[in-house]
């Protein structure tokens, strides 16, 4: 699912990426995150994480906060390159939210953002999305022609 993005990098972090620095950036997410952090991918090159992570509340002027709420989040940890990818996994949230959300994300884990995905690009990708799904649902809809082999006679 394309959502909002940042990609960030190590602030501190200037040589690879070790298995201590991605510990750390998992105990850093821990403290924070609603649910568990979970490693869900692993592997020479990638580093994922999914947990769940409280929305910081837009100053809207209101003297009571907006009911708490969290969003599913993917930090992807690029290796070889030091950079991350915090990815929020949902479009409930308004833009302004989803930036915060990234930010405070970044600063928890000891990130620096340098690079936002635009809502050009994102709104391109959504519109692939859809009418990739109602090619899908038109497919389901129409029924499909059958090539059968054809007898030969000799």
């Amino acid at each position: 699912m394309p959502c909002i993005f940042c990609i960030a990098v190590f602030a501190i972090l200037a040589t690879a990426v070790t298995t201590a620095a991605l510990d750390q950036l998992e105990s850093r997410l821990a403290t924070e995150a609603a649910t568990p952090v979970r490693r869900t991918t692993n592997s020479s090159s990638v580093v994922r994480f999914e947990f769940e992570f409280p929305v910081p509340p837009l100053n809207s002027g209101r003297r009571r906060p907006d009911k708490a709420i969290t969003a599913p989040v993917a930090l992807t940890v690029y290796k070889r390159y030091g950079r991350v990818r915090i990815q929020v996994l949902t479009h409930d949230l308004q833009r302004a939210q989803a930036e915060a959300l990234q930010k405070r994300i970044a600063a928890v884990a000891g990130l620096e953002i340098i690079e936002w995905s635009n809502p050009q690009t994102e709104r391109i990708i959504h519109e692939a999305i859809e009418t990739e799904s109602k090619m899908e649902a038109a497919d389901l809809d129409t029924p499909q022609q059958r090539r059968w082999p054809q007898n030969k006679q000799v």
